[in-house]
């Protein structure tokens, strides 16, 4: 075994562990580990694969606490969302020059949902609108953005959903995402099933014991801790999207072009 699938399986144990026990940061944390490695465009179809299968391990893990309503609220949204995806993707071959910019506006949002307080008289009901609204934008952007979880993570903390509700409801809109991308990327040719098979298949077998252990480990994290915890994932989420993704990202375009 090479050292680039020790190291990418490692990464998929560890971060599927994270996200098991906090609910978000460890989609994002592979991708990065990933793009050391992998082009773009082989990272993003197999991350795909490998998340599909951490969330969806997640969703079994946690079944009883799983919101569905919730849940397909946001796929109500999702599901055109990524034929709009996939549609521009097709147009626009690859990733445009405006990604960082759009990346920028997401980074600013998450961290705007760290900061601004919520209202005194506790968590807002929701609307009908909000999960299938940020579940059209999701489907729309996960195609060429890849880890999602930031972008629909706030709208849980400010819902003041308990631990395992949270990590629950969110995996099963995150796997709904990523089970929806995978046709879209064989459509467009994006799927490379042999570099999956070498690679993908070990990644996906590290990411079920991995979220195995995390959910046995949520049981000795306090609901206060997991706040803590969520908001400080969500921070560095926030942060590294919109100055790693975003604005270095826009610089280091200008200085290619």
């Amino acid at each position: 075994m090479s050292l680039e699938y020790m190291v990418l399986a490692a990464t998929a144990f560890v971060t599927s562990t994270i996200s098991a026990i906090i609910g978000m940061g460890g989609g994002m944390l592979l991708l990065a580990v990933m793009f050391s490695f992998l082009s773009h465009g082989e990272a993003i179809p197999i991350h795909a694969s490998v998340q599909l299968a951490s969330n969806g391990t997640r969703v079994l893990g946690y079944w009883p606490h799983v919101d569905w309503r919730t849940g397909g609220r946001f796929c109500l949204g999702m599901l055109p969302g990524a034929v709009v995806g996939a549609g521009l993707l097709f147009w626009l071959g690859e990733v445009t020059e405006s990604e960082p910019y759009l990346k920028m506006v997401v980074g600013v949002y998450v961290l705007g949902s760290v900061f601004v307080p919520k209202p005194t008289n506790g968590a807002r009901p929701g609307t009908w609108w909000d999960f299938p609204l940020i579940g059209f934008v999701a489907g729309s952007a996960a195609l060429t953005v890849g880890a999602i979880g930031p972008l629909i993570a706030p709208l849980f903390v400010r819902r003041d959903f308990v631990k395992e509700r949270l990590v629950a409801t969110k995996a099963v809109c995150q796997m709904m995402t990523h089970l929806a991308k995978l046709p879209a990327f064989l459509l467009l040719g994006r799927l490379e099933v042999g570099r999956l098979g070498e690679l993908g298949v070990l990644m996906i077998v590290m990411v079920i014991p991995g979220t195995l252990l995390g959910t046995r480990v949520m049981k000795y994290v306090s609901e206060s801790l997991f706040r803590r915890l969520y908001l400080a994932a969500l921070f560095l989420a926030g942060t590294k999207v919109l100055l790693v993704d975003g604005i270095w990202g826009a610089v280091s375009a200008r200085a290619v072009g």
